[in-house]
């Protein structure tokens, strides 16, 4: 503390003694602080006086400029600055603004005592006294070396990457922003997009995808998946400027900032036409080296079965020319006369059926085949065809063990089908079991459907070809050393004939030795009350010409309120204006929940319902239908499934969900007026 100051009164003793110690500590907080500074080694703390000569240095200085004390103190601060900064004297300038702004701060390069260069964040503050007389500067410099080698690393990297880019040819590398619309284009892009940069930069990514991509809003899709996850990748056609295609594969790269916000994608695209071109005509050749080996198979079994069919029809025919030649210029005796009239009679018989196989298949393949449909009872169906068989199971003392549930129900059917395909099982198990051995015929109601088993301890079938047991004109031995005959048509005609009649037929067998069992399941027909229902839609869909009948004399539906479910507007008014012709009540419903509400005040006669619906479809619908209509104990109304679900199966489903009849789409008008009128009209 100074005594020259003269405006304040002498101070006392007392007073003086009092003051002595916080000087004292002032002093000592004065040493503290140059100790720390001369202590710092990460930082060159350094005063300079007013013309900008260095008064003090610390341990950081020394360290990061190199020079001692002794060596700088006195010099110059502008023994660190490049010649260029000097040629300009940056150094003056950099004390000029600290004492006019009071601070200066610069990042630049700076010279060490060996020469090298550093680079340096400089920071020089103004030193005023209280009367604000400049009395020097401090400065305060860091070696930012280290960072400004990596930022240097890291610009050349980029524009070594930068070049990279410019210099791929196969791969079209590009960015978008956020929203999809491009940013940049490499010489690859160009090569295979077909757009300079100056054509494409600004506009969408969209402009590469083909139409029917476009329609379904894929590229959006793809920079939705990309943001989320990530990354997306896809292969899938893509378009060139000049409106060619081109198979691509696609990534796309989320491309994010430190702290997460979305900057845009990265978008690599591949030309793979060429790669895509080969597979196709590798797909190509490969199709139709399977087309060649199908149509030689088929050839071969054609050949076969001409074969098979003129040693088939061929020995009948031999033994009845053979016998009636005896007959006619012979005298023979009477037990060889009888003899030779039941061969002759049996092959007769042998050939009429070979023949009728040969007709029932034509019609199954072009869909002649008629049935008589009516409610069938299938136990007397299965004994009458028991009794056919009997005798030449009697022949070869081949047991028969029959097992006829009594109440299994009716189906919906043609008896005298039904009939031969259960003698041809049956004859089948016959043939294939050697002498005293059993065949097992098995009725029984399961649920919902009636199931008929033929089991035999015969010959078996290899796992090879049980797929194809079912197949027309397929036999496992077909060689001419075969132990038994036949044209290879029992089986196949058994499948469509149960199809026919909405059923399903299964063959099992451990294999070769293991005998073989066959299983058909039918559904059992809806019965409404006491009264039966002729359900005939196989027959009604026959679309033979000649079977046409005029609408105008369909039956009338005067009278009766029907309820049609459809999901399709045009669907339900066609029907609307189908059945109101016919002079019905028609009401509509677009959906299963709204057939319900109008259920809860309409009660139709008939319900007509779709299938395939959105929300809920028209199984679940008829099978809640029938719950309420059991829980209010109603009888059941009819009702008809109209669906363009035309398989077997899916006639079997319509049927066991609870419907009385299915119709398949495209509707025929007198067909369904037909179905309608026989369902609320019982048969006697």
């Amino acid at each position: 503390m100074s005594n020259s100051d003269s405006s304040y009164p002498p101070k006392d003793e007392k007073e003086t003694e009092q003051e002595n110690p916080i000087h004292e500590m002032v002093q000592q907080s004065e040493d503290d602080f140059r100790l720390l500074v001369q202590a710092v080694r990460d930082y060159a703390i350094f005063i300079l006086d007013k013309e900008g000569y260095i008064a003090t240095w610390n341990l950081g200085a020394q360290q990061i400029k190199g020079y001692s004390a002794d060596e700088i103190i006195g010099k110059h601060f502008s023994i660190f600055y490049p010649e260029e900064d000097l040629k300009w004297n940056k150094p003056a300038y950099e004390l000029k603004v600290a004492a006019e702004v009071g601070r200066f701060e610069d990042e630049d390069w700076r010279i060490r005592k060996d020469g090298s260069r550093f680079w340096a964040n400089v920071i020089i503050t103004a030193l005023r006294d209280k009367d604000g007389t400049l009395r020097g500067f401090g400065k305060v410099t860091r070696d930012l070396t280290e960072r400004k080698q990596g930022e240097e690393f890291l610009r050349q990297s980029e524009e070594r990457f930068r070049l990279l880019i410019e210099s791929v040819k196969d791969y079209a590398i590009f960015m978008l922003d956020p929203q999809g619309y491009i940013e940049s284009w490499n010489p690859g892009a160009e090569s295979i997009k077909g757009y300079t940069a100056n054509e494409i930069i600004g506009k969408h990514f969209s402009i590469f995808y083909p139409e029917e991509d476009l329609r379904r809003d894929k590229p959006a899709y793809e920079l939705k998946v990309a943001a989320e996850v990530g990354r997306f990748e896809d292969e899938g056609w893509r378009i060139r400027k000049d409106g060619t295609r081109l198979w691509a594969n696609v990534i796309i790269t989320a491309l994010r900032d430190k702290e997460g916000t979305l900057r845009g994608f990265g978008k690599v695209t591949r030309d793979l036409t060429e790669r895509k071109q080969a597979e196709e005509q590798r797909l190509q050749l490969a199709r139709e080296q399977v087309a060649r080996a199908e149509s030689d198979a088929a050839n071969r079994a054609k050949d076969e079965f001409l074969a098979t069919i003129s040693h088939e029809l061929r020995t009948p025919l031999n033994a009845i020319l053979g016998w009636g030649r005896m007959l006619r210029n012979s005298k023979l005796d009477e037990a060889n006369f009888a003899r030779g009239l039941d061969t002759i009679e049996r092959n007769a018989k042998l050939q009429a059926q070979l023949i009728d196989d040969l007709l029932d298949v034509s019609r199954i393949i072009s869909g002649k085949v008629r049935l008589t449909v009516m409610p069938v009872e299938l136990r007397p169906v299965v004994e009458a065809a028991i009794d056919s068989v009997r005798p030449a199971a009697d022949a070869k003392n081949i047991r028969l063990q029959v097992t006829l549930d009594t109440n299994t129900g009716l189906v919906s059917g043609d008896p005298d089908r039904l009939q031969q395909v259960i003698w041809n099982l049956l004859s089948n198990a016959v043939k294939f079991t050697e002498k005293g051995g059993r065949v097992q015929v098995r009725l029984e109601r399961i649920n919902s459907h009636v199931e008929i088993t033929v089991s035999d301890t015969g010959k078996g079938i290899p796992p090879e070809f049980l797929p194809y047991v079912f197949d027309r004109f397929r036999q496992a031995d077909s060689s001419i050393t075969r132990l038994h005959g036949g044209l290879g048509l029992g089986l196949a005609i058994v499948r469509h004939l149960i199809e026919l009649h909405g059923g399903i037929v299964q063959a099992q067998s451990p294999g070769e030795g293991q005998g073989a069992t066959f299983s058909l399941r039918l559904p059992v027909l809806i019965v409404h009350g006491s009264s039966r229902f002729a359900i005939n839609a196989d027959e009604a869909n026959e679309s033979s010409a000649a079977h046409e009948i005029d609408f105008g004399t369909s039956p009338s539906l005067e009278g009766l309120s029907i309820l049609v479910v459809d999901d399709e507007a045009d669907a339900r008014e066609l029907l609307k204006v189908i059945l109101e012709t016919r002079k019905a009540e028609v009401t509509t419903a677009a959906s299963a929940a709204e057939a319900y509400e109008m259920l809860e005040w309409l009660r139709p006669d008939v319900i007509i319902s779709d299938i395939g619906m959105p929300g809920e479809d028209g199984y679940s619908l008829i099978r809640n239908v029938r719950l309420k209509e059991a829980q209010k104990r109603q009888g059941w109304r009819p009702a008809i499934a109209l669906t363009a679900h035309a398989r077997v199966e899916d006639r079997l489903r319509a049927l066991s969900a609870g419907y009385q009849a299915h119709v398949a789409k495209p509707v025929e008008p007198t067909e369904l007026v037909a179905v309608i009128a026989s369902l609320v009209r019982p048969l006697a």
